[in-house]
């Protein structure tokens, strides 16, 4: 009998931490004579057994609500099911008691241990192998043994750093949110150039974490099919986000949005935009590709009908077309800025900067999972030099 619910795992040897409930699977089954408690979820793939006869205590006053406590003297656990079927938990709870009055009890015969873990282990169990890790309050090193790792939920941590070695697993689901995070550190994103997870991950979570700007990092998740980035700082997305060819579910929504890229207009099935800035009308304070030309005004410059690109800006044209991977730290800092404000001519779709083109807007249709089809507005980029918008890509 399997008993589906959130399971807390306090360590009662340390009253002091905060345990977060985990998604769990929690059985009865015996071996030999000997009875165990089962518990299946992301910490332990590949179970964790509490011997029923070291159990001190069971707190059943709200098992018709769907709650018990059992608590264990070794190891010195408290285990807290919180769970819907409550049918299923009574029966449990039940058999449990049966168990301790030395009845002899018909249970879960499938995938019987063979092995029960040492008090140490099932209080530090690690498996190496297993798919699924979550991290409670900080960065766990351990992860990065996980070769085979494809979900990993480090919500609400502390996480001064992301290590760029978390780029070699071949993770699918990645969810940060709500974590304390450096944001404005300069390398913090550079796991997302990594060469295996850039073709394996599909859904990226980064709600609630101060971003005042999407990292240019982003374009090289080619598999990234849905982005979560709800009630953060961002005042625009870049065009960089439109390479994610995958990309078909994006939230945005409690944001500080005024407009969004034109390209985006081909992107999406679900999109939710809600609680944003988009009223319909741009104002050039509002437009940082605007903010940008203004703050080259301080440097002299040609006009931009008849300039010529810098060897700087061809190289980086050059990056972008041949789809280069690099980290930050790989190219001049003063590289870095560009990557915000350049986009595709909306007319030839080769890249360009502020600097040749004409910056506008344009409403387009967007199809919001809350609003339906409306006209937002649009930002585009055309080349300013009408001669030199001719290559096709």
């Amino acid at each position: 009998m399997y008993v589906r619910c959130m399971l807390t795992m306090q360590d009662l040897n340390d009253p002091q931490s905060n345990p977060l409930p985990l998604l769990s699977c929690v059985r009865t089954t015996c071996d030999a004579s000997d009875y165990y408690l089962c518990v299946w979820n992301s910490l332990y793939p590949h179970d964790a057994y509490f011997d029923l006869a070291m159990l001190s205590k069971i707190n059943h006053e709200f098992v018709a609500e769907g709650k018990l406590g059992l608590e264990f003297k070794e190891p010195k656990q408290l285990l807290s099911i919180d769970t819907q079927y409550m049918l299923l938990l009574n029966l449990l709870c039940y058999q449990i008691k049966e168990i301790i009055k030395g009845k002899k009890v018909n249970v879960e015969t499938r995938r019987i241990p063979k092995l029960v873990f040492s008090t140490k282990a099932v209080m530090n169990h690690f498996d190496p192998l297993a798919v699924e890790f979550v991290s409670v309050d900080r960065f766990d090193n351990r992860l990065l043994n996980m070769r085979n790792l494809t979900t990993l939920t480090m919500k609400n941590c502390d996480l001064p750093t992301i290590p760029v070695e978390i780029g070699h697993l071949p993770i699918e689901y990645l969810d940060i949110t709500g974590s304390k995070l450096p944001i404005n550190q300069d390398t913090f994103w550079d796991w997302m150039s990594m060469t295996v997870i850039c073709g394996t991950l599909t859904t990226l979570k980064i709600n609630s974490i101060g971003l005042t700007r999407l990292p240019f990092e982003i374009m090289y998740l080619k598999s990234l099919e849905t982005l979560f980035a709800t009630n953060n700082k961002l005042t625009y997305l870049p065009e960089i986000i439109c390479e994610v060819k995958n990309l078909k579910s994006l939230f945005v929504a409690d944001n500080k949005l005024v407009y969004l890229p034109y390209c985006i207009k081909r992107l999406f099935a679900l999109m939710d935009i809600s609680n944003n800035l988009i009223i319909g009308t741009v104002s050039p304070d509002d437009d940082h590709l605007h903010k940008y030309m203004i703050e080259l005004t301080t440097k002299q410059k040609n006009d931009a009908e008849n300039a010529v690109p810098s060897l700087s800006h061809l190289s980086l044209y050059s990056l972008m077309d041949n789809c280069v991977t690099f980290k930050r730290q790989d190219i001049p800092r003063t590289l870095w800025i560009y990557f915000n404000v350049m986009g595709r001519c909306n007319k030839c779709k080769r890249w360009t900067l502020p600097e040749y083109c004409q910056v506008g807007f344009k409403d387009m249709i967007v199809h919001s999972i809350l609003y339906g089809d409306r006209f937002e507005p649009g930002q585009f980029m055309v080349c300013s030099n009408k001669n030199n918008c001719k290559r096709l890509v």
